[in-house]
């Protein structure tokens, strides 16, 4: 099931993905994952940015939730923060100061 966590205005959802095979005590556990605005409509192209790890196993779903929760909240703090009048740091049409 997806879980969503809330991080610096954006909404992070992971949904863990079963490596291999049904679902046994040793099961290994991957993630599926994507941030957006809160309201955006992530189904649309360009409203989502997706990632995934389906190479790095985890030991379980929870620990691959807490992956795709960090990976997310790493890759929204990389996003540049909108300045004074709503244009991004260094951005095109910022007015020096």
């Amino acid at each position: 099931m997806w879980d969503r966590i809330e991080h610096n205005g954006y909404e992070v959802w992971v949904l863990p993905v079963l490596a291999y095979g049904p679902p046994a005590p040793d099961t290994l556990w991957h993630y599926t994952a994507y941030f957006c605005r809160h309201g955006a409509d992530a189904h649309l192209a360009g409203q989502s940015t997706r990632f995934q790890e389906m190479v790095t196993t985890f030991r379980s779903e929870d620990e691959a939730r807490d992956a795709g929760y960090a990976e997310g909240r790493r890759l929204v703090d990389l996003l540049p923060r909108p300045g004074p009048h709503g244009v991004a740091a260094g951005g095109v049409g910022q007015v020096a100061g």
